[in-house]
C-alpha cells in the first residue's frame, strides 16, 4: 500500500500545481505568449544568420539552426528544475506560509521538495512540448524524435542534477538567500555545455572543462534524440557519464541537505525567509 500511497500524494502535488496554474490566467497567458515570442525571435534570427551560410558543427544534429537554438534554450529550464525545484518548493512554501502546516501532515520535507519537483518536472515538459510544436508549425522545422531515449535523458537529466539542487537548498536553508553553488553551475551550463554554440568553438582548455559538466552530455544526447532519431547505442556514453554524476552527486546533496535542515531547526529559522 506504501508506493500507492506515495503515487496518491505525488499526483496530489501535481494536481494542486495544475490547478494553481490555471487559475492564474493572466500569468498563465502572458508565460505562453512568451514562449511564443521567444521561439518567433528565435525563428527569425535563423533565417537571418542562414541565409547563404552553412553551419558544419552543427551538422551532427541535423543542420537546423533554428532546432538547434530551441532545443538549446528549452533545455535550460530542465536544468533549471532540478537545481532550483528543491530550495523552490521550500521557499515557496515559507512564502505562502503553509510550510509548517505540511510538516504537520504525513509529509517530510524532504518528501514535499520531492513531490514539488515532480510538477515542475511535468510543468517544464508541457512548456517545451508547446514550444516545439510552434516552433514546428510556424517555421517548418523537421525533427526525427526518438521519443523514449528523449524522455529516458530528460529524466536521468534531471536526477543527475539533482544532488546538486539538494546542495542548493542545503545552503539555502542556512543562509536563507544567496545559492554559490547553483549560480556556479547554471553560469557554467550556458557558457560551456553548448546551450547556444557548439562546444567546438570553445578553446581546447575550456572544451576540456565542458567535458566535465553533465549538462554537455546530457544535451548533445537530447539533439540527437530530438533530430537524429538515436537509439540507445548512440547515446550511450552520455547516459553513462550522468549515471555516473547521479551516483556521485546524490549522497553528497543528500548529506548537505540533512546538514541544512538539522541546522535551520536547531536554530528555529526552518519557516524563516
Amino acid at each position: 500500500m506504501r508506493p500507492l500511497a506515495s503515487a496518491y500524494k505525488a499526483w496530489l502535488f501535481v494536481k494542486r500545481g495544475m490547478l494553481s496554474m490555471l487559475s492564474y490566467r493572466t500569468a498563465l497567458v502572458l508565460a505562453i505568449f512568451s514562449g511564443f515570442l521567444s521561439v518567433i525571435q528565435f525563428g527569425l534570427l535563423a533565417r537571418f544568420v542562414s541565409q547563404g551560410n552553412s553551419f558544419p558543427l552543427i551538422e551532427q544534429y541535423g543542420g537546423n539552426l533554428l532546432a538547434y537554438l530551441v532545443i538549446g534554450s528549452t533545455f535550460t529550464s530542465f536544468v533549471s528544475v532540478a537545481l532550483n525545484s528543491y530550495q523552490g518548493a521550500i521557499r515557496s512554501e515559507q512564502q505562502m506560509g503553509t510550510l509548517e502546516h505540511l510538516l504537520m501532515a504525513d509529509l517530510s520535507l524532504s518528501s514535499i521538495m520531492l513531490y514539488s519537483a515532480l510538477w515542475n518536472f511535468v510543468n517544464a515538459l508541457l512548456n517545451t512540448a508547446l514550444l516545439f510544436l510552434i516552433a514546428v508549425i510556424l517555421f517548418d522545422i523537421h525533427l526525427s524524435i526518438n521519443l523514449v531515449p528523449t524522455l529516458f535523458t530528460l529524466l536521468l537529466t534531471v536526477l543527475s542534477l539533482s544532488g546538486i539542487g539538494m546542495i542548493s537548498a542545503g545552503i539555502i536553508m542556512v543562509t536563507k538567500q544567496g545559492d554559490p553553488v547553483g549560480w556556479i553551475f547554471t553560469t557554467l551550463t550556458g557558457l560551456l555545455s553548448g546551450v547556444l554554440f557548439p562546444v567546438e568553438m570553445l578553446p581546447a582548455w575550456l572544451q576540456t572543462a565542458s567535458a566535465v559538466l553533465p549538462t554537455t552530455h546530457a544535451l548533445r544526447a537530447l539533439r540527437l534524440t530530438l533530430t537524429r532519431h538515436a537509439e540507445w547505442a548512440d547515446i550511450q556514453k552520455e547516459l553513462l557519464f550522468l549515471v555516473a554524476t547521479l551516483i556521485l552527486t546524490l549522497p553528497c546533496g543528500l548529506l548537505s541537505f540533512k546538514l541544512g535542515l538539522n541546522r535551520a531547526r536547531r536554530s528555529g529559522s526552518l519557516a524563516e525567509y
